[in-house]
């Protein structure tokens, strides 16, 4: 049995992925030709894997995409193929939920117009606030992040709601959990949309005008997910004319965000470029070796894997 590793792992994840399974090849390839050398014989990749490698392999049962999101990693051959995918999914929830909420509060307490007091030096209360113990939340896509999200909801003694196209079991405290075509109802019910979906097919542009617009006007969007699954100028535009009442965003349509886009100017927009997975500490990278390791052990085992991806849903 072979398993490929491209691009190469550092030497002491290579030694920790071997001691796994003693009984596989384990190959650490240091350039493309040789992964495409190595995976003609292989029965599992992780890694980075290509149109040409996948083309290549005459046996492969099993990839480990190195990543959480997959919009960037599927091509259609792969889609098609009848090859185990799983991903390195979980890893970032504590910490993207962390994040999700500081947009959160810096929302509800106006901290961004108080930040702009301060720099103007001006003394000016009342800025007005979001009663959290008395809001709802609506939480779009109910993972791993979802889940982290709406327990750090709950502890404030916001009502949680959501919608997840997969997901049937409502975790603690949440009240509703929904299938996306009730999305129309959370969005009229929330004052604040925590957006943690991943990008697929069926999430590109969910967000647009018509959406918004269905929102509650003193109501919030806070978006950890993914860039493109709000439209960028649609969302520009219902915060400029008071559509919504803000929008905290780590992710954009477009990034970086253009240096002359208006969303910089609007000021009921707080923006972070793209933060809300760094972390201050080598966990994250633990956590993903964790998850290959067990992994490897699970397929020599003939075990169910961790993360098994829904190739034609991307997650």
């Amino acid at each position: 049995m072979r398993l490929v590793l491209y691009p190469p792992v550092k030497p002491d994840w290579f030694t920790e992925i071997a001691s796994a399974a003693p009984q596989v090849e384990v190959i650490n390839c240091q350039t493309e030709q040789e992964a495409l050398d190595a995976i003609r014989e292989a029965d599992a990749f992780c890694g980075e894997i290509t149109p040409h490698m996948l083309a290549a392999a005459s046996r492969l049962r099993w990839v480990q995409a190195p990543r959480i999101g997959l919009e960037h990693y599927m091509f259609p051959a792969l889609a098609q193929n009848d090859v185990v995918l799983t991903n390195v999914r979980g890893v970032y929830s504590d910490i993207v939920a962390d994040h999700a909420m500081s947009l959160v509060l810096c929302l509800a307490r106006e901290l961004y117009l108080y930040a702009r007091q301060q720099r103007a030096h001006t003394w000016q209360r009342g800025a007005p606030l979001l009663d959290l113990a008395r809001s709802t939340m609506g939480i779009i896509g109910l993972g791993g992040i979802g889940v982290a999200v709406a327990r750090r909801a709950v502890g404030f003694g916001i009502r949680v709601i959501a919608v997840d196209p997969r997901r049937t079991d409502k975790p603690e405290g949440v009240v509703e959990l929904w299938q996306p075509d009730r999305l129309t109802d959370l969005l009229a019910l929330s004052d604040v949309v925590v957006i943690c979906a991943p990008h697929t097919p069926e999430t590109e542009r969910m967000i647009r005008a018509e959406q918004l617009g269905q929102m509650k006007r003193t109501a919030y969007l806070v978006n950890v997910g993914r860039g493109a699954i709000v439209d960028l100028a649609d969302l520009t535009e219902a915060l400029r004319a008071g559509v919504i009442a803000g929008a905290g965003l780590d992710v954009f349509e477009v990034e970086p965000l253009p240096a002359d886009h208006p969303l910089w100017d609007l000021p009921n927009a707080v923006i972070t470029p793209h933060a809300a997975s760094l972390c201050p500490n080598d966990k994250v990278d633990a956590r993903r070796l964790q998850i290959v390791v067990d992994n490897v052990r699970r397929f020599v085992a003939g075990e169910p894997l961790r993360n098994v991806v829904d190739k034609q849903m991307w997650y």
